[in-house]
């Protein structure tokens, strides 16, 4: 065939196969296929219209190794194949040695009644867990179980392929437990109520009272407060954690760990460590350590958490004020329910006040404080090691001279200020932690991401990494980021499943 006829032939064709002409062969043809991670090969053999020499083992091998394959070949699989004459299909005939991964480690979480506790080998986040569970000095409360390492494998090329080992699950002893003397699991070491952190289990003391008022004065507990109904107007709670049952009004709430409110803060001023989850939010200041979880709205309030904030009924929203968060956003709307945008309404970035401010990004105050934190840190440990050194020579001198009641004495204090440091560089490194995490988020996130799946009034402010856009239109179902243009804005379905694992959930 000449072109000009195979183009005649090209342009009639219908998409089924057209005649050309009779070819007749008299040799196999022998096609090697690899599969993706080049751990199997398979040959696809072809036969010939008439049959001059027999296919052989010698000659399949001879086709696997022009192509570089001599580890794995099964001379049992080609002699099969061969016998039984399947042609026209892959077949498997060399096969290297399969990587086998390894498993994270995870906790058995032996303080909850059996029938509640998660699967074994689940992914566990220890402040998604239901606490105030009581438990007994010298109880169980943990069993760890260690991640194990992978196994290489090889390609029939014979190229390794890499294992990836286990990540071992991070949970540590906190106030009055310790780690059993073999380091499976860790133990109460007084009697109390388990309260989980992050990556933290302790034990605390627990005091339960009906309510905070000027007939009860300030409440500070150096242990779970519970408190059954309303903290009142110029009242203070501090604690390690508290648990309202009612609402909470023009008063003081600080915790080193979470706080929990039922029914709604008004004007209330809040510190949390760890995480706080409320019904509703008005006229608040808070300042969050990692994640704020709102049931129905947030009117008129100034919040900062360090890592997310949500808000999460489909009918919630938000309006007025200034909401911050370190990396995501997850709002249903912004802008009051009901309200609908006319002509006059439409601002412009340069004679109207945005009534919404929300941003995502790590602010420079988070950046100094994590530096500070290695500072300190780094601080406590030298002073630790000043101790010991001062420690070990008052030793030698008690051996060499024996006893002297001065030097017991300095002994002593020595001892109580290394104690001290040791507990100020451990609370600093896990401050550090929890900031390390918070910063490597913020890294996939390309500085965070703010959420929107419903409406958008005019006028709220997107601020990304110090980047700000104005929305100059009501809109709906959008997702603003980072990119080097400046913020960008897309549908927020799609992306939102990326990052919906890092958003918390408070347990019931």
């Amino acid at each position: 065939y000449v072109p000009e006829q195979l183009l005649e032939i090209y342009n009639r064709t219908s998409g089924e196969f057209d005649y050309l002409s009779d070819v007749e062969t008299n040799d196999y043809t022998l096609q090697i296929e690899l599969s993706e991670d080049q751990s199997r090969a398979y040959v696809n053999i072809i036969p010939p219209s008439e049959e001059s020499d027999p296919l052989t083992v010698e000659l399949i091998i001879a086709a696997l190794e022009g192509k570089n394959i001599f580890q794995g070949i099964s001379s049992k699989n080609i002699k099969n194949i061969i016998a039984d004459k399947i042609y026209y299909e892959p077949a498997l005939v060399a096969s290297g040695k399969t990587v086998v991964h390894g498993k994270n480690g995870y906790p058995e979480l032996l303080f909850l009644p059996e029938k509640s506790r998660p699967a074994l080998g689940t992914v566990v986040k220890l402040e998604e867990i239901t606490v105030l569970q009581k438990v007994e000095e010298g109880q169980e409360l943990v069993r760890l179980m260690s991640a194990t390492m992978g196994e290489n494998g090889y390609s029939i090329t014979g190229k390794m392929i890499t294992a990836k080992s286990g990540k071992q699950y991070r949970i540590r002893p906190g106030r009055n437990t310790r780690y059993n003397p073999e380091g499976t699991h860790i133990i109460a070491t007084k009697s109390g109520v388990v309260c989980l952190n992050s990556d933290s289990i302790s034990v605390e003391k627990i005091k339960v009272v009906d309510k905070v008022d000027a007939s009860t004065g300030h409440l500070r507990f150096d242990g779970i407060v519970k408190i059954r109904g309303n903290v009142a107007d110029r009242c203070s709670v501090e604690a390690v954690r508290i648990d309202i049952g009612g609402s909470v009004g023009k008063a003081r709430l600080r915790s080193l760990g979470e706080i929990r409110v039922a029914h709604g803060i008004k004007g209330a001023i809040v510190q949390c460590g760890r995480s706080l989850h409320t019904s509703d939010m008005t006229d608040t200041q808070a300042n969050v350590g990692e994640h704020l979880l709102v049931d129905d709205f947030v009117l008129n309030s100034k919040v900062f958490c360090g890592s997310t904030l949500q808000v999460t009924a489909p009918y919630g929203y938000v309006y007025g004020g200034v909401l911050q968060a370190g990396n995501l956003i997850l709002l249903p709307n912004v802008g009051l329910p009901g309200t609908k945008e006319t002509k006059s309404d439409k601002v412009s970035e340069e004679n109207s006040e945005p009534h919404t401010i929300i941003e995502v990004g790590i602010t420079t105050n988070n950046r100094k404080q994590f530096n500070e934190l290695q500072k300190l840190t780094d601080t406590s440990l030298q002073s630790l090691q000043d101790n010991l050194t001062e420690i070990d020579t008052i030793l030698e001198q008690l051996e060499d001279g024996g006893w002297n009641e001065e030097k017991i004495e300095t002994l002593s204090e020595f001892e109580t200020e290394a104690e001290k440091n040791v507990i100020s560089a451990f609370t600093n490194l896990r401050k550090r932690e929890s900031h390390i995490e918070i910063k490597d988020l913020n890294r996939i996130s390309n500085g965070g991401v703010v959420f929107i799946t419903g409406k958008i009034l005019t006028g709220t402010v997107i601020n990304v990494r110090r980047s700000r856009f104005n929305v100059p239109a009501t809109a709906t179902d959008k997702a603003y980021s980072f990119d080097e243009n400046g913020i960008k804005f897309n549908s927020c379905k799609e992306l939102l499943k990326n990052y919906q694992q890092y958003f918390f959930r408070m347990p019931a």
